[in-house]
């Protein structure tokens, strides 16, 4: 049941953050690479976002939001890279390595990660982003942890 597994990891990851499950969902996928991308969009929110840090869990939908400055523009528009930062200098800061582990596993689990941020209704570009938001679309089926897919009926 994929509520009740992202609540019980994200509890252990941040007790601070706020778990929702809209509608739970039973799904068949590798617990390893999931939990793997939960924690990296949960160590993002908390490392460049602001609290509260919340978590929703709709059907097979997972959404990680944070309420700071919103994600870069550029990976709104080409996804996270290893190769780019958030940062002109090279100290490491910005999106960063972990969203790019984040994507490439949600890759191998058959699933969609997707980035926007979030900002008032019909406000335009220049306005500051409230929030960043990942969202991971997970398939009814998923390779296993052994990286076959399930027999089905």
């Amino acid at each position: 049941m994929l509520g009740e597994f992202v609540s019980r990891r994200v509890i252990a990851k941040d007790p601070d953050a706020v778990v929702h499950v809209v509608h739970e969902s039973e799904v068949t996928t590798d617990p390893r690479r999931l939990e793997r991308v939960l924690f990296n969009l949960l160590a993002n929110a908390a490392r460049h976002g602001k609290p509260p840090i919340e978590v929703s869990v709709e059907g097979r939908v997972i959404r990680v939001r944070d309420h700071g400055p919103g994600f870069p523009e550029e990976l709104l528009a080409e996804g996270p890279s290893r190769f780019r930062t958030g940062s002109s200098d090279r100290a490491g800061h910005g999106h960063g390595l972990g969203l790019t582990i984040a994507a490439g596993q949600a890759r191998v689990l058959g699933a969609r990660l997707t980035f926007r941020n979030v900002r008032p209704a019909g406000a335009p570009d220049h306005i500051p982003a409230e929030g960043a938001v990942a969202v991971l679309w997970l398939p009814e089926h998923a390779p296993t942890s052994t990286g076959s897919y399930p027999m089905l009926p």
